[in-house]
Order: C-alpha cells, then sequence, then structure tokens
C-alpha cells in the first residue's frame, strides 16, 4: 500500500497503515473544524453587519435631506409671462408676488449665414460642393504648394482664449476634406486655461447641407463671451483663408434674425470678424440690475430665468407647495417603515438551528446548488436578538413617538399630523386627509416638526429628522467599530480581527496536524517492522 509517508503493507503484517492513519486524525480534524465553523460564521456575520450598515447609512443620508427645508417647506411659482420669464424659489423665499421688467436678455455670440444667401464656391465649376478646395481655391492645389504645406490657417477666440484651426494641402486636395471636417476641427478645439489643462472653447459649429449655410455660436452668453475668427495677413495661407472665411456668408444673429454677410477687416496684420453676446438688463421690484453675463439671476430666494424682453411688467407668484410636502412627508415615512420593517424582520428571525456552516468536506460531498441552499438557511438568524439592532429599532422608534419641543401649536407631534404607529412593530400609518388638514393649516409647523435642527443638538427640541440623523450617526460609529463598514477583513474593527484570529488558529492547528500525521505514520511503521520481524522469526522456528 503505497501512503503519503511511504509504501506500507510489504511486510504480509495485514496493518492498514493508511486506514489507521485516518482514524487517528478523526479527532484532530473535528478540532480544526470547530475553528473553521467559528471563523465561517464569523465572517457571514460580518457580511450580515455590513448590509445593515449600508441599508442605515442610506437612511441617514436621506434624513440629511429631510433636515433641509427644500424637502419639507418646498415652493412653487408661477408666471403671468412664462415666454419672457419663469422662476423657482428655495424654502428661504418669502410667499409674495414679485413685479418682473426684462428689458434685455443675454444673448450669445452667433453667426450664421446670412439670410437668402448660400456658401460662395471659388470653384466655379462646383457650386455645390462641400469640400473646402472648392470652396476656398478652384478646386486643384495652386502651383508651388506640396502636400505638407498649410493651405488653409486661422485663429478662433471665445473671448477667454483662442486656439488654431488650419489644414494641410494634403489634408485639402487629397483627402478631400469638407465644411463638416471645419466644423469638428472647431467643435474639437481647445485651449490651455490658466489652470495649465485644456479646455473647450464652447464654440459650436454647423454646417446646414439642406440651406447650405455655416454656423458658430458660442454656447455662453454676455459680451465677454465671443466669437473672434482671425488670419495674419502674413501667413502664406491668408488669402484663401480668408475667401474661405468669408465665403462662408456670415452674418450676426440678434433678436431673432440674421444680419447681412460681414467680410473680415483689416486691422494692422490681422484680419478678423467678430461677433459679441450682450448682457441682460431687468428690474426686480424697482430695483435695476445690468450688465447680466446670464440670464439666470437670485434674489432673496427666487431663482429668475429671463428668456426674451418684457412688455410692462411680468409677475411671479411664490406660494408654499402643499401637494408637494405632503408627498415629502409620505415618503419620509414609507422610507423609515422600509428600514424599520427590515430591521425588525432580522432581529426576530430565529433561523434554522439545524443548519450552520458546512466543513469542506461535507461542501465537497454536495452539489453547488444544495451547498447554496444549505448556506441561505445557515444564514438566517445570525442576527437574531442582536444588541446593534435592539438600539437602532429604538431610536427609530423613540424619535417619531415624542413631541418635538421647539413646535409652538398643536402640531408638535407626528400623530397630530395623521402619522401613527399602527401597532407594536412601530411600523407608520398615515391618515392622509388629517396631513392634509395639517398642512393646509400651519406649513411652517409641518416643516419645523420634521426638519428643525437645534443650534446644542438638544433631542427634545430636534426636529424628528434631525433627531434620527444624529441618533443614528453615533449607531453607526459603534457598528463601524464592531464589524466596519464591508466584508473586508482586515478593516481593524472587532469582527475583523476576530476572523483573522481563527484564520491564525487554523493555519497553526494545520501545522500541528500535519506533525501529529507524521507521528501516527512513524508509529505504525514501526509496529509494521516489529510484526515483520516476528514473522521472519517464527518462519525461521518453523523451518526447523
Amino acid at each position: 500500500m503505497s501512503g503519503a509517508k511511504g509504501i506500507y503493507g510489504l511486510s504480509g503484517s495485514g496493518l492498514d497503515v493508511e486506514s489507521l492513519v485516518k482514524v487517528g486524525m478523526i479527532s484532530q480534524q473535528k478540532k480544526y473544524d470547530r475553528i473553521y465553523k467559528k471563523e465561517v460564521e464569523a465572517e457571514w456575520r460580518k457580511e450580515a453587519y455590513a448590509n445593515i450598515y449600508d441599508k442605515t447609512n442610506t437612511f441617514k443620508s436621506r434624513m440629511s435631506d429631510y433636515r433641509l427645508s427644500s424637502t419639507t417647506n418646498p415652493m412653487t411659482t408661477t408666471s403671468t409671462n412664462a415666454d419672457a420669464v419663469t422662476a423657482a424659489a428655495d424654502a428661504t423665499a418669502g410667499v409674495m408676488t414679485h413685479n418682473v421688467e426684462v428689458t434685455q436678455a443675454a444673448s450669445n455670440a452667433y453667426l450664421m449665414t446670412a439670410a437668402g444667401q448660400k456658401i460662395a464656391r471659388n470653384n466655379t465649376g462646383a457650386q455645390t460642393s462641400v469640400m473646402l478646395k472648392d470652396v476656398a481655391f478652384g478646386g486643384t492645389m495652386p502651383p508651388g504648394m506640396s502636400p505638407g504645406d498649410t493651405a488653409l490657417k486661422f485663429k478662433i477666440s471665445n473671448g477667454t482664449g483662442s486656439a488654431e484651426i488650419s489644414f494641410t494641402a494634403e489634408e485639402v486636395f487629397t483627402k478631400n476634406l469638407t465644411l463638416n471636417d471645419l466644423a469638428n476641427r472647431i467643435n474639437n478645439a481647445r485651449f490651455t486655461g490658466s489652470d495649465g489643462k485644456k479646455t473647450s472653447l464652447d464654440i459650436r459649429a454647423n454646417y446646414d447641407s439642406v440651406s447650405d449655410g455655416f454656423s458658430l455660436v458660442n454656447s455662453k452668453t454676455g459680451d465677454s463671451n465671443k466669437i473672434d475668427l482671425s488670419v495674419k495677413t502674413t501667413d502664406p495661407s491668408a488669402s484663401r483663408t480668408a475667401d474661405l472665411l468669408n465665403n462662408l456668408k456670415l452674418g450676426t444673429v440678434a433678436g431673432g434674425s440674421i444680419g447681412p454677410a460681414t467680410t473680415m477687416a483689416t486691422s494692422g496684420t490681422t484680419s478678423s470678424l467678430t461677433a459679441a453676446g450682450t448682457n441682460a438688463t431687468v428690474k426686480i421690484d424697482g430695483r435695476t440690475y445690468s450688465n447680466l453675463q446670464d440670464n439666470k439671476l437670485k434674489v432673496n430666494g427666487v431663482a429668475y430665468t429671463f428668456k426674451k424682453a418684457t412688455t410692462g411688467a411680468a409677475q411671479i407668484n411664490v406660494a408654499q407647495d402643499q401637494d408637494k410636502l405632503v408627498e415629502n412627508v409620505k415618503k419620509f415615512v414609507e422610507e423609515y417603515n422600509a428600514l424599520l420593517d427590515d430591521l425588525n424582520k432580522r432581529y426576530g428571525d430565529k433561523g434554522y438551528k439545524d443548519y450552520g456552516p458546512l466543513t469542506k468536506s461535507q461542501e465537497d460531498g454536495m452539489s453547488k446548488e444544495q451547498v447554496e441552499k444549505w448556506n441561505a438557511k445557515a444564514k438566517q438568524g445570525l442576527l437574531y436578538r442582536d444588541s446593534f439592532l435592539r438600539s437602532i429599532v429604538g431610536d427609530l422608534r423613540d424619535a417619531v413617538i415624542n413631541r418635538v419641543e421647539s413646535v409652538p401649536g398643536r402640531y408638535s407631534t407626528l400623530s397630530s399630523i395623521g402619522i401613527t404607529v399602527r401597532d407594536q412593530s412601530g411600523h407608520l400609518q398615515i391618515d392622509e386627509a388629517k396631513l392634509k388638514n395639517a398642512v393646509a393649516a400651519e406649513p411652517d409647523a409641518v416643516n419645523r416638526l420634521i426638519s428643525y435642527s437645534d443650534e446644542k443638538d438638544d433631542y427634545g427640541k430636534s426636529g424628528i429628522a434631525s433627531r434620527l440623523f444624529n441618533k443614528i450617526g453615533g449607531r453607526l460609529k459603534e457598528l463601524e467599530r464592531h464589524a466596519g463598514v464591508a466584508s473586508d477583513k482586515s478593516d481593524r474593527s472587532e469582527l475583523g480581527e476576530l476572523i483573522q484570529n481563527y484564520e491564525k488558529q487554523m493555519s497553526d492547528f494545520k501545522k500541528i496536524m500535519s506533525s501529529f500525521e507524521s507521528k501516527l505514520y512513524k508509529k505504525y511503521n514501526a509496529m509494521e517492522e516489529a510484526i515483520a520481524r516476528l514473522s521472519t522469526q517464527f518462519s525461521f522456528f518453523s523451518g526447523k
């Protein structure tokens, strides 16, 4: 018989050394398996806590949202002239009407092929061609120009930075690049900003084959945002580049109409064509705001958006959005119940006592599906009557039951606005009619009941969302110390260190088992050799 420690059975002794060693190792394997099962269960428990941490931390983040007045004191606005001006109000805005006059809305720098015109071509025999060689040249490469030479080159600026656009003769005359390629080069142009990073010019170019027109627009409004096309007159390609840009027949777009086509103007050694945006001028409640680069302005909690000039004043009416407030309160209850119900379920789940972690040998004797089903049952009940869960559930229930002392009047408890505890689990239920009545009667009280944050974090005075945010934050820190925030065992949490300790115990015990196994082989080997000698002696005497 061939074994791990040698070859046995040649003596004719009849000893099955392998089987004897295996039997001798059973008690050692059982000891090892006990440590292994503890390690696996600790890993499962850590995973379960990580899941609890994730869900509870998400809920805490949502409570941070509910502490914001924008959630529990939402505002709504309407405009009597939404085509010219609209607005959005935050929780700091007053319930009132604002008068808004838009003298001029800010506009973009915008160039487009003039109305009634099409792009001109220098090649008279190709008046519909989109190829640059036909727009800027006569269709063929001029004498003396080589494929590697620069055929077209100009700078484009947005008023802050500039980039160079160029095409080689090979690109123009061999690769036959087109007006679409010109637009793409402009769209992809970048300049190096003050921070050293490549930055987009924010100028969008487009060739429209239907109208045979070209357009450029700076996506930002205001007079500091421009479109400036310039050519150095000393460059060999200057004449043809100027032809290209002039042949686009670009006119300035303003007030919804296109101006006449303009040609490049020369000053010194530079020819250029420029368009600039315009600033907005508005009057809000009698106060004038001028030189606004953008069509957006926020005043006293109201963010205005200007679209075009008004004839007379437009009214922006600001009111509390009671429907949104009811919706948000219902969402709060829904999220609260989701977490509470999940924690209660885990806390009360006894699991299956007959199921526990499997050993490696047990898994080897089962199919993958059987192992998965077994483990699913074995993992149930890991957090039965868990102290961390009990503390979080207690905090959840305590926060919603007690009165908020900082709220004056009759709406200082959830029950007063129609939110009550359904049963002993703490699950909340809503009387929607009562909630709507409370919101209609005192929307500020509902806001304070949920969102109020006391400067000293006084629990009794804090709103419900603030109570939950602060309390759960503390519980999560405790949970993090005990189990970490994920399944990673190297996070220095108590469970992480326990798992690593079990792994070390298993590693050390493996060495003990190996040493014990070697001793068993030596023991039974010696026994077999002794039996062999006795057998030889017996044969000797028998022969006589």
